[in-house]
């Protein structure tokens, strides 16, 4: 419960953060609205941790909070459990499996362009 209102100023900070950078063009034909919507998105992000930081001096916890290193890609897929051999392995057998047969199925149905 005490990490409700830090949730919801994430959660509002995420979506202004995933709107402004998952429309690729906004930031040419939009510069500043992208930049106010950001600017928000970052104003959320800081007001949550004001307010974590408020619950955990409650709890007697005032020091610096430990993070994980995710300074990579690499790091930060291995942080939260992602199996990248099995990944990549994934991949290389729907490209080997599933893409042909795609590629069959529109060429005998007249849909696809020999490259």
């Amino acid at each position: 419960a005490e990490m409700k209102p830090v949730l919801d100023l994430l959660r509002k900070s995420q979506w202004r953060w995933d709107f402004a950078v998952a429309s690729h063009g906004a930031s040419f034909h939009a510069p500043q609205e992208i930049t106010r919507i950001l600017s928000h998105s970052l104003d959320y992000a800081n007001q949550a941790r004001l307010k974590v930081a408020k619950v955990l001096a409650v709890h007697g916890f005032t020091g610096d909070v430990p993070m994980p290193d995710i300074s990579t890609k690499g790091k930060a897929q291995a942080y939260i459990g992602l199996d990248m051999k099995q990944k990549e392995g994934d991949k290389e057998k729907f490209l080997n499996t599933v893409v042909p047969e795609w590629i069959k199925k529109a060429k005998a149905a007249g849909r696809a362009i020999d490259l």
